[in-house]
């Protein structure tokens, strides 16, 4: 997908990213509560990037420790649960690794929560 900034950012992309993330940290700022900070920037990036239409985060299920469970997000019904290893996001999990897919489509074990997902970038977050 290519990038096309809204008209109150910036039109390079890396300088929109910058921005953004320079008001996503600014409002963090002094914030302890991980569901707090994790709504807050699903929320700031789906705002931001209106042409993502899905932002959010999935968490380590505690009980089971190699499943993924959906945590705050903005956007389409996102999978509830995900295995580590399967799709974009458990492949993510389990190597601990960014995943950034061009075309979801060919990404093998690739799991279609909205069927118009096209592409996907994750990114790891531990603690």
């Amino acid at each position: 997908m290519a990038y096309v900034p809204r008209p109150d950012r910036p039109a390079d992309k890396a300088a929109a990213y910058a921005e953004v993330e320079a008001e996503i940290l600014a409002v963090l700022d002094g914030e302890p509560d991980r569901v707090a900070r994790m709504a807050t920037v699903a929320s700031m990036l789906a705002d931001a990037f209106e042409a993502y239409f899905w932002t959010g985060f999935y968490v380590v299920d505690a009980a089971k420790g190699d499943e993924l469970v959906v945590g705050p997000y903005q956007g389409t019904l996102g999978c509830l649960r995900i295995p580590f290893g399967r799709g974009v996001c458990g492949t993510a999990a389990a190597t601990r690794q960014t995943q950034v897919v061009e075309d979801v489509h060919v990404f093998p074990g690739h799991i279609a929560c909205d069927s118009r997902s096209a592409s996907e970038i994750v990114v790891p977050v531990m603690d």
